[in-house]
């Protein structure tokens, strides 16, 4: 997983989704958030170099937990999807500003948000860390 790199903006303020390097794939993962339903939606799509779709899914959970645990829950799901697909070196992009510090550093304040965390760091480091 490599840290993001600086957004693309046109001249409306738009961001412009960006391919990944030749050879790569990049995943996008997201997640929205219903405390009227209480579920999270949780929703990936792989592209490769050309921009195709390789993989889309989208998943509900339910209940809705803390926010941060829900991110590393999704980002958990990802790193199994891509794990399971093996389509090569992948690029992640996400906005879960908090999952990429933990992911990255060493410290993290809640117990299963800890367990979830290290579980994305143990899958990544298996055999998708390129």
């Amino acid at each position: 997983m490599q840290k993001p790199a600086p957004r693309q903006f046109n001249s409306q303020g738009e961001i412009h989704w960006q391919k990944p390097s030749l050879g790569r794939y990049k995943c996008n993962v997201d997640a929205s958030f219903s405390h009227v339903l209480n579920r999270v939606r949780f929703g990936m799509c792989v592209r490769d170099e050309e921009g195709r779709f390789v993989l889309t899914k989208i998943e509900w959970m339910t209940p809705l937990l803390n926010v941060d645990l829900e991110e590393a829950l999704d980002l958990l799901s990802a790193l199994r999807r891509i794990h399971d697909l093996q389509p090569g070196s992948v690029d992640f992009e996400f906005d879960f500003k908090t999952v990429v510090d933990s992911f990255y550093g060493s410290k993290s304040d809640v117990f299963n948000y800890s367990a979830v965390i290290n579980d994305c760091r143990l899958l990544f480091a298996s055999d998708l860390a390129t």
